[in-house]
């Protein structure tokens, strides 16, 4: 005995009903994707630095390598040579991925260029003075503090120290 087809009203409703569910399947996909890579991510975090890392007035004598400092040439990076240039600084052996900042005459600031918030690299805004994540649109200070969310933890900054033609980041291992 064979069995009759169901009436052709409900074919089509189980038909419209399998393309509207993959459709909104298919726009989900794509709005998940479209944040901060396939998959959300906590940010990384480093640990808090000391109170006084990137102030100028007490800027440390840099150390060796193997003491976590970090030489940058300003032959390599020329847009530090003059107050409110910056440059996006990363040497994958010290494990250092910074935005540094000529802050003013003599004065560096070395941030973590990740964004605490979404896992996404931030960027210097030079006629702002800032630091902002093109993915969710925190901004940061120049010393890492969260100027607006949705972040709500400061960017990990670094001693940065210019002697002669380079500035020496400290990155402690």
């Amino acid at each position: 005995m064979s069995r009759a087809p169901p009436p052709p009203h409900l074919e089509e409703v189980d038909r419209r009903s399998a393309l509207r569910t993959l459709l909104r399947c298919t726009c989900a996909l794509a709005a998940a994707g479209a944040g901060c890579g396939g998959e959300w991510r906590e940010a990384v975090v480093l640990d808090a630095p000391a109170p006084d890392a990137g102030a100028c007035s007490e800027a440390p004598t840099p150390g060796t390598a193997g003491e976590g400092w970090v030489e940058v040439k300003l032959d390599d990076f020329p847009a530090l040579r003059e107050p409110g240039g910056a440059a996006e600084v990363r040497v994958p052996q010290a494990l250092l991925d910074v935005v540094v900042v000529h802050t003013s005459p003599g004065c560096y600031a070395a941030l973590w260029r990740i964004c605490t918030h979404g896992d996404c690299a931030v960027g210097w805004k030079p006629a702002e003075g800032l630091l902002e994540c093109p993915c969710h649109g925190s901004r940061f200070g120049q010393d890492g503090r969260v100027l607006n969310g949705p972040a709500t933890r400061p960017l990990t900054t670094f001693p940065a120290v210019r002697v002669g033609t380079s500035v020496f980041i400290h990155r402690p291992r």
